[in-house]
């Protein structure tokens, strides 16, 4: 059986945010951070807020996109109010104006007034999300500013501690079947419904596979199968941390059925790449599920082929069951 887990691996690489792009991120999100104390000190006269990164970056599942923009998200904590009583917090409308003249002139492109997040957009390269939060002392959680809805619970710090705790029982290769799901989907998804970057984290981790932690290629096809079988059968998703509401209620049926049609799609073609004998072959399955990205298989030379002792497959793949759906 063909065995591609050093493909993956560069994969991988491909599709990780590189140091250079995490230190350009990092500058900007700190440039930011500094507008916004400045606004506060200097014409609120409040305290300064805080600042704690949040979602895929700093779970370091965050994907270099095939198109559009990366997404960074910074929670934005109003200290000055943490002594008042939630009846007297002003209203969320009034905090979002709060952030959006504090960082009007950021970039050359106006800052986007959204319902859950001030979003400053650094056009076609990247955009950094600031959701405001309030956390009384006497509360063991924050409340999220949502312009619509009030302020709403919410504390994204708890699901970052849940993923990095599950990572250090199971696996670093925990991540990087997040990075694969989400590079997938980058591909696949062309204005279909999928699931978010955080829906794929908490799938991955809640249907991780032990025992094919030397390949990534069938620990991926494995995951996947789990993730079918839970969601084919109840397609539900609580969030394994407060608040733990419900992820996947506002699906429809449509979209529901569309999305396992995919995800067999994709459980039917890993298989056939797994049980492929010829590397070259399995190379080229695993490009169509996942683009151009995915590294071209190069054969060795032949005189190299006897002192590599070309790779045996070092374990066997996830025995799957009969995924006929066609997408």
């Amino acid at each position: 059986m063909a065995e591609c887990n050093d493909l993956f691996l560069k994969f991988n690489d491909e599709i990780k945010l590189g140091s250079e792009k995490k230190q350009s991120l990092r500058k900007s999100r700190n440039a930011i951070g500094k507008d916004i104390q400045k606004y506060f000190d200097e014409t609120l006269k409040v305290a300064k807020p805080k600042f704690w990164g949040q979602g895929s970056y700093m779970m370091n599942t965050i994907i270099n996109p095939i198109d559009g923009e990366y997404d960074l998200d910074s929670g934005v904590y109003l200290m000055h109010l943490s002594d008042v009583e939630e009846e007297d917090w002003p209203a969320t409308s009034t905090v979002h104006n709060w952030i959006m003249k504090a960082v009007k002139d950021r970039t050359s492109t106006p800052p986007q007034d959204k319902n859950t997040c001030i979003r400053v957009i650094y056009k076609n390269d990247y955009h950094v999300d600031l959701p405001i939060y309030i956390k009384n002392k006497d509360m063991e959680h924050p409340k999220l500013a949502h312009k619509s809805k009030g302020w709403i619970d919410s504390d994204p710090k708890e699901l970052t501690k849940w993923f990095t705790d599950e990572v250090k029982e199971k696996s670093d290769q925990l991540k990087r079947i997040v990075r694969y799901f989400k590079a997938w989907k980058d591909f696949k998804a062309n204005g279909d419904k999928f699931p978010s970057g955080m829906i794929f984290t908490i799938l991955a981790t809640n249907h991780y596979v032990k025992g094919y932690e030397e390949n990534d290629d069938s620990a991926f096809v494995a995951v996947a199968k789990e993730i079918y079988d839970a969601l084919d059968g109840n397609f539900l998703l609580e969030r394994p941390v407060f608040p733990n509401e419900e992820l996947l209620d506002a699906w429809s049926a449509t979209a529901q059925t569309n999305f396992l049609s995919k995800l067999s799609s994709l459980i039917t073609n890993g298989q056939k790449a797994l049980e492929e004998e010829d590397k070259g072959e399995a190379t080229k399955i695993w490009i169509k599920v996942f683009g151009d990205r995915f590294p071209k298989y190069t054969p060795p030379k032949e005189e190299n082929r006897m002192d590599k002792g070309y790779a045996l497959q070092t374990s066997e793949p996830p025995v799957l069951g009969n995924y006929g759906r066609s997408s």
